[in-house]
């Protein structure tokens, strides 16, 4: 191509990006154009995993993931024991090209759109799928969806980064990769859509809504393209067998909650373990883990990878009783040490594992129990999984609707959502929300109330108070007390003794007009008309601290002071600064600082 031509190009495309992406006054046909490229992008880094996932599954295994139970349950010991072992060392080796030495998952993607502006690195995503494909392709018992997710979300960030997209654009096209991964990895649109908006996103608003609704269909289609469309499990039709199972939905509902929280806990006792355990090589945990995967897999060859044929087996009844139970906590068990040993993984699939074991497990035994009242065990197992997915993710309408859209089968709709809203309310009072908030919180980012209440737990009173202020010593006159006042348009004025410590506050209002009018002004001391301030905050403290204290005092603001220095007044922090940060965070996280068709300067 000749170099004019060659250039004439580029300056067309530098052009055109220039007229659409210049204000960031996005219109709806810009933004549909993104959610398109975003959703097919992304649906595609999902399609990839799973194929790369099943290729070396089939190269490590000789079998298909549909049969990988079977089929490893024919191999001789040492390939059992070798392939695991061989892959950790693999991912061990991937590691050690990650800024942070391990995988990256939804947690990364919860924080990059809350309080990151949707910054992803694209370097640190394509090393974290290579260590997903590894580990689930030699058998790390955990899940592809979490993965699939962040690599949705980082293609997504890495878009955004070459448009020079505002933050609001960004988190919605973040949540675009969102949706299109969860819609091409299940083939379930709908429940991609909410996933994203209930996960990442935190809100539902309109102009948030249909992009990524676009980009959830986008992704859907390049996996009925080049997968087909069909359910990710095959089950048999199941109907209610009486409205008097109820309250047996309602009681599964409670205890897929307790396993909920046993698997969590165990998930974050090895987060932190894997943290303090640092006499192991980080490049040489993942090994280690896999030959215990191996290990466990010689009597329950269940467990490897994904599990989607136990789990398709327990959906249809056909396990016994003596080995769904033991199953539901051998999979726990293989589940924490393949996260405890860095292998790239998720733990959506897992969840749907232990819930489909639990809740066949529970529909035998009310099964013996009612004979004539109980539905087969297979209704009981959807319901399960639907319960235990929900409280691990935290997220209770959008599991609902993968579990409705992998099987297919709404005739169990009303015992779902019964057993996952118990589920998930029992697991949130007494644990934490969900899985990814734990890992978060782990991290130090608390996100349960969304990004404006972790402004005011992370962000300090030093960052947002006023150095604007007046301080006088409690020697003056009342008369230049008043006068400072003035001049700086009410408020209050810091009064000091001679070394320059607080002793009080004083406002207009606190010094009688009577003086002026008798001329003694002049003649009276600042400290006698002073007060000891409600409270006093610290530049250290939160901002949270100084809301509280402002409420509860009713001041307009607080004196700060340096937590070096004892009552040395630094700056004034006022209640109308931090609610306008507050408020700034809560419009932020909803797009609304930003809104198509704004500038957002």
């Amino acid at each position: 191509m000749p170099a004019n031509k060659h250039l004439t190009i580029q300056r067309f495309i530098r052009s055109a990006r220039a007229r659409m992406f210049r204000t960031g006054a996005y219109g709806f046909g810009t933004i549909t154009l993104l959610a398109v490229l975003v959703g097919t992008v992304a649906g595609y880094g999902a399609i990839a995993l799973y194929v790369l996932i099943s290729a070396l599954l089939k190269f490590s295994f000789g079998v298909d993931e549909e049969i990988l139970a079977t089929g490893a349950s024919s191999l001789d010991w040492w390939h059992l024991l070798f392939v695991p072992t061989i892959g950790g060392l693999l991912v061990g080796l991937l590691l050690t090209f990650h800024k942070s030495r391990q995988t990256s998952g939804v947690a990364s993607v919860i924080e990059a759109a809350a309080i990151n502006e949707n910054n992803l690195g694209l370097r640190d995503g394509l090393i974290s799928a290579a260590a997903t494909i590894v580990s689930l392709g030699s058998g790390a018992s955990m899940g592809r969806e979490g993965p699939a997710v962040h690599l949705g979300a980082t293609l997504a960030s890495a878009i955004t980064k070459k448009l020079r997209l505002n933050p609001a654009s960004g988190r919605i096209l973040l949540g675009c990769g969102v949706a299109a991964a969860v819609s091409a990895s299940f083939n379930a649109p709908i429940a991609g859509v909410f996933f994203a908006l209930e996960i990442v996103i935190g809100h539902y608003a309109l102009h948030t809504f249909a992009p990524i609704v676009i980009a959830a269909i986008a992704g859907t289609v390049v996996s009925r393209i080049h997968i087909g469309n069909f359910p990710a499990f095959h089950t048999t039709e199941y109907f209610i067998t009486s409205f008097w199972e109820f309250p047996a939905f309602f009681l599964l509902g409670i205890v897929s909650a307790l396993v909920a929280v046993i698997f969590m806990s165990g998930l974050n006792w090895a987060d932190k373990l894997r943290v303090k355990f640092d006499r192991i090589p980080y490049w040489l945990q993942p090994g280690i883990a896999g030959l215990l995967i191996g290990t466990i897999a010689l009597a329950y060859p269940e467990i490897l990878s994904i599990g989607y044929e136990a789990t398709s087996r327990a959906l249809n009844g056909e396990y016994a009783l003596s080995l769904l139970l033991p199953l539901i906590l051998i999979k726990i068990v293989a589940a924490i040490i393949s996260y405890a040993g860095r292998f790239g993984v998720g733990i959506f699939s897992p969840s749907l594992f232990i819930g489909a074991m639990l809740g066949g497990s529970f529909g035998i035994i009310a099964g013996s129990l009612f004979p004539a009242l109980a539905s087969t065990p297979g209704l009981y197992a959807i319901v399960g999984m639907g319960a235990v997915a929900s409280a691990v993710l935290g997220a209770p309408i959008s599991t609902m609707l993968i579990v409705f859209e992998i099987t297919r089968d709404y005739n169990v709709t009303i015992a779902v959502m019964i057993a996952s809203a118990v589920a998930s309310i029992v697991t949130s009072l007494f644990y934490e929300r969900s899985f990814f908030l734990m890992q978060l919180a782990n991290r130090g980012v608390r996100l349960e109330g969304g990004k404006a209440t972790y402004l005011l737990k992370s962000a300090t009173i030093g960052q947002h108070m006023s150095r604007d202020f007046f301080t006088i010593q409690g020697t003056e006159t009342v008369q230049k007390a008043r006068e400072l006042l003035i001049a700086q348009s009410g408020g209050i004025l810091i009064v000091t003794d001679d070394t320059g410590k607080l002793t009080g506050v004083l406002s207009l209002g606190q010094i009688p007009t009577s003086l002026f009018e008798d001329g003694s002004a002049s003649e009276r001391h600042a400290s006698e008309f002073s007060r000891e301030p409600s409270f006093i905050v610290k530049t250290t403290d939160a901002l949270e601290i100084a809301l509280h204290r402002l409420d509860a005092s009713g001041e307009d603001a607080l004196p700060v002071i340096s937590p070096t220095q004892d009552k040395t007044v630094v700056g004034l922090i006022k209640h109308r600064d931090v609610m306008k940060q507050y408020n700034r965070a809560l419009l932020e996280t909803q797009g609304q600082d930003q809104r198509l068709g704004r500038t957002g300067k």
